[in-house]
């Protein structure tokens, strides 16, 4: 590689990553205090939203961006391309944004919101800000947001423009270390200027919302203005009609041969039965070259390694659920002053300790990716590649379930002992109040949390990292961007999938659904060591999957009844070969038969010819 291309990959790879820090930083501005801005917000009281309100434009918001991911992904591989594509998304982005920052100052246009008041003077509690208006925003966002997610990546890797695993590799742990650092600059500074309206800020929400489409407008403009050193490619259409018509092809083969078995014209000497997909190739009467066919098959291992996955995400979900949940039952505060034997609350108590908000606790899991990323790609991968040591990215995503279940046995374990001391010990029962909800806690440092959240974080270092690596590498190249939409949106699932298995659950160990605030009276732990057992047991299925792909041969065509089977093959031909040598031996022997005859022959009419020689017929 030229001095020239390398310039060319560095500034192009570079450009990406600060793009990406800029769109996660916006990302998490948004996603941190939404909920909080539609539930309390720059307005009065009466037009706020309810909390189940709230919540659900949020999982909307989520939703939203985890589907359009796979849309993106479908898009960019079959009609524009990955930076046209990503260019689209910024600009539905942008727009999101911007409607969002106008109605955090009520200036929407009114044919989007119509004004809350009547002429009477009533208000509407609903209209402000209007469910529509809020939508359409959210849904825009959310759009813009999968689009870019799912094409960033590859996009990015493709400017490598190389086979070396070890650049690959080293990209993408950058790519996720810029993910977190995004996201730790969201949520520490655009937060804490939405919430606490700093100097000339006096609306929070629309200075953070204002910083944030800035960003986003700087990173459009930074990734447009370096369009002349990317690499980019030409998209090759659509490869779902492909995939639908192979899997056709090869189900109704599979059929013909069972119901009428027919001879296969280049099986092999250890007579190997063709796979499922194989039937759709040309060389065994289909009409897919194999480099199709193939490709088609490594969507299936894809697939599958994506839904082995999936008990990781309820794991890494936990952190904004169960986790924040278990840290809202202990003590924030950094002094130990007891609330439970005085009427004094956390709010009275601001000027005399500092409080941690439960919320904050996800900044150790950046923190340590933050600082690990850089140890890894940098000192121990390096290291580890002179000594001959690999880890493939199977095995890293294997170590990181092996994290994961460690960080949610280890909440299971504090749950339990909190548990413990709220059911013996009331010394340790404190109170404290978070906007208008009091919770009644046990009286243990909510630094006790830091452990489940930097294991949580080990296992995204070794997992979620060599999981879009897999992704991107293991996937063919007419449809990497499906395939990176595809992991996202199997992402999105195992949020989901925890919200369901908590539904499930909660009649048995999550039963107290009257006191909100209290969930002392629950097993939590219960919860958290079921999703331990779930995520052992699929690591299991996972390490025996990778055992029996290294070391299984391919089911070799075995007689099940010889005589039967033997006549079945005989008619159909399969046995020709052997018939042709029993032919060739029986041609052989008839051979020599007449050969020997022949001379037998010979050597009579030579002794007639010597006899009536001598003796003359009278």
């Amino acid at each position: 590689m030229d001095a020239r291309e390398g310039r060319r990959q560095t500034v192009a790879t570079v450009v990406i990553l600060v793009v990406l820090t800029l769109e996660r930083l916006a990302y998490y501005a948004l996603a941190t205090n939404f909920f909080l801005f539609l539930n309390k917000g720059p307005w009065d009281g009466p037009q706020a939203w309810d909390s189940l309100d709230a919540m659900n434009a949020v999982f909307v918001l989520a939703g939203v961006s985890y589907i359009s991911a796979l849309l993106g992904g479908y898009i960019s591989d079959a009609c524009l391309g990955r930076f046209k594509t990503m260019v689209c998304g910024f600009l539905l982005y942008i727009t999101g944004y911007i409607l969002l920052t106008l109605m955090a100052v009520d200036k929407l246009p009114r044919f989007i919101c119509p004004a809350s008041r009547d002429p009477g003077g009533a208000d509407d509690a609903n209209n402000a800000p209007c469910k529509a208006a809020v939508y359409i925003s959210v849904t825009i966002v959310g759009l813009g947001v999968g689009t870019v997610k799912s094409n960033i990546a590859p996009f990015g890797a493709e400017q490598l423009n190389t086979a070396n695993p070890q650049r690959t590799r080293s990209f993408f742990n950058w790519f996720y270390w810029c993910i977190n650092l995004g996201s730790l600059v969201g949520v520490c500074v655009i937060t804490y200027i939405q919430q606490d309206c700093p100097g000339v800020c006096v609306n929070g929400f629309f200075c953070g919302y204002l910083i944030a489409s800035v960003c986003l407008l700087v990173a459009l403009v930074v990734f447009v203005a370096v369009m002349p050193c990317y690499q980019v490619a030409v998209p090759e259409g659509s490869v779902l009609g492909n995939i639908a018509r192979i899997f056709w092809e090869a189900l109704t083969a599979q059929f013909k041969h069972w119901r009428h078995p027919q001879p296969v014209s280049s099986i092999s000497p250890l007579r190997l039965e063709p796979r499922f997909l194989d039937r759709a190739k040309i060389r065994y009467g289909g009409s897919f070259h194999e480099s199709a066919v193939d490709d088609v098959r490594s969507l299936g291992r894809l697939l599958a390694v994506f839904i082995a996955l999936i008990p990781y995400w309820l794991v890494y979900f936990q952190m904004e659920t169960s986790f924040q949940a278990q840290g809202l039952h202990m003590r924030f505060s950094v002094h130990g002053e007891d609330f439970g034997n005085n009427s004094e609350s956390l709010d009275d108590n601001l000027g005399k300790k500092f409080s941690v908000p439960a919320a904050w606790l996800t900044l150790f899991n950046q923190l340590f990716l933050i600082g690990a990323i850089p140890v890894l790609t940098t000192f121990l991968y390096p290291v580890l590649d002179r000594a001959g040591i690999r880890l493939s990215m199977l095995f890293r995503i294997g170590i990181g379930m092996v994290f994961s279940i460690l960080a949610v046995m280890v909440a299971g374990g504090l749950e339990s002992y909190r548990i413990f001391l709220w059911r013996t010990d009331n010394s340790t029962h404190i109170e404290q109040i978070v906007g208008n909800v009091t919770y009644h806690a046990v009286d243990i440092s909510i630094f006790w949390q830091v452990p489940q959240y930097v294991l949580v974080g080990a296992a995204e270092l070794f997992a979620s990292i060599a999981g879009l690596e897999f992704a991107y590498s293991a996937a063919p190249r007419t449809f990497q961007g499906m395939i990176m939409g595809l992991f996202y949106t199997l992402e999105g699932v195992g949020s989901l999938l925890g919200t369901a298995l908590l539904h499930l659950v909660s009649p048995f160990w999550l039963a107290n659904t009257t006191d909100y605030g209290n969930i002392n009276d629950n097993h939590l732990d219960f919860y958290l060591y079921f999703l331990g057992v779930l995520q052992i047991t699929t690591f299991l299925a996972y390490c025996g999957s990778l055992y029996m792909q290294r070391f299984s041969l391919r089911p070799i065509a075995m007689p099940r009844h010889r005589s039967r089977t033997r006549r079945r093959i005989q008619r159909q031909g399969l046995l020709q070969e052997e018939d042709e040598e029993a032919e060739e031996d029986q041609d052989g022997d008839e051979e020599d038969e007449d050969e020997n005859e022949n001379e037998g022959q010979e050597e009579r009419r030579n002794t007639m010819d010597r006899y009536y020689r001598y003796h003359p017929v009278l």
